[in-house]
């Protein structure tokens, strides 16, 4: 599965989202789904780990 954001203010996005629409392999989600909508959530209201880095983070999650 692949991701891709198009800014449909500008005329090449929506025409570009016009044709993906018109292909039968292609699955346009408007909405973030559940598990990105409560990651979302979280960082708006800050309860997310920070780190200095990679290892200060596994030693924050793991102790």
């Amino acid at each position: 599965m692949t991701y891709i954001t198009i800014d449909e203010q500008t005329k090449e996005g929506k025409k570009l989202v016009a044709f993906l629409k018109t292909q039968p392999y292609i699955e346009i989600l408007e909405e973030p789904n559940a598990v990105t909508k409560k990651a979302m959530n979280e960082v708006e209201a800050g309860s997310v780990k920070k780190a200095k880095n990679s290892t200060d983070l596994f030693r924050q999650i793991f102790g």
